[in-house]
């Protein structure tokens, strides 16, 4: 199986590092665009058929989460080495020794994303919940928009999901490569992070300037070309594939950086 050597001891790598994954993401999308869009396309494909079974729709995609996720830093790392990625990439941590942990670790994250929501529903009252059943059109509604409970309990939903979001950054990663304890791994993943915080920070302000750049060129190209709803949906559908796609990339970056040996570059 296609594996980084992972080094059980994180680094801490210069702020400027943060910016420098996302430029990573970039280029390992522009190496192979064709498999990323292939791969994309098939991971939203399977979660379209599960949101057709009841229950197990909402429930499934998130306990998998983790080792979907792992899935794409395996691409993003055949990508890298200029290996041909195979179409099993995506699932090849359910097809390694560690299957049983991922799920484990997958039923972790599906239980912090409903504490997260808990305590947003104790400070909004539901709004952020009702929120997120509404339909896109719904809510583009101002009152839904402005409303004081929603915005709070948004902030609370942000701030709870952080150390969340820390501790799985890395813990796939460690559990399949690194041979970690699933408990271990979200330890360390956590830690890992809040030791590299500068460079996450500009990570984030970088994503922050990318986001904040196509708004307006979206919102300008729209107004000047007169287009309607569904149209400026589909110009968005292929930019947000991308996005995902360096995205992945970038956390293949981070991972590499912090804990995996320097593979040589190939032009």
């Amino acid at each position: 199986m296609l594996a980084m050597k992972i080094q059980h001891a994180p680094r801490v790598v210069p702020a400027r590092l943060g910016a420098a994954w996302l430029t990573e993401g970039f280029r390992l999308f522009h190496r192979q665009p064709l498999i990323w869009f292939l791969t994309l396309f098939a991971y939203w494909a399977g979660l379209v058929i599960l949101a057709m079974i009841p229950l197990l729709g909402l429930v499934a995609p998130l306990i998998l989460t983790p080792g979907l996720g792992f899935g794409f830093i395996a691409l993003a790392l055949a990508v890298d080495r200029q290996e041909m990625p195979m179409p099993l990439l995506l699932v090849s941590g359910f097809r390694s020794d560690k299957a049983k942990s991922l799920l484990q670790m997958g039923l972790l994250y599906f239980l912090g994303l409903v504490v997260v929501l808990v305590l947003a529903w104790m400070v909004d009252g539901g709004s952020l919940f009702r929120a997120m059943s509404q339909s896109p059109e719904e809510l583009t509604d101002p009152t839904i928009s402005m409303d004081p409970s929603l915005q709070w309990g948004l902030i609370v939903a942000v701030l709870g999901y952080l150390p969340v979001l820390m501790a799985f950054w890395f813990a796939p990663q460690l559990l399949v490569w690194g041979q970690f304890p699933v408990v271990k791994a979200l330890f360390y993943s956590f830690f890992a992070v809040w030791r590299n915080r500068t460079a996450f920070f500009v990570y984030g302000l970088s994503w922050l300037g990318i986001f904040v750049f196509l708004s307006l060129l979206v919102s300008a190209f729209t107004s000047l070309a007169g287009l309607s709803q569904q149209a400026v949906f589909t110009l968005l559908m292929p930019i947000t594939f991308i996005l995902i796609a360096v995205a992945h990339g970038s956390f293949y970056a981070s991972t590499r950086d912090v804990f995996g040996s320097m593979p040589e570059k190939k032009d």
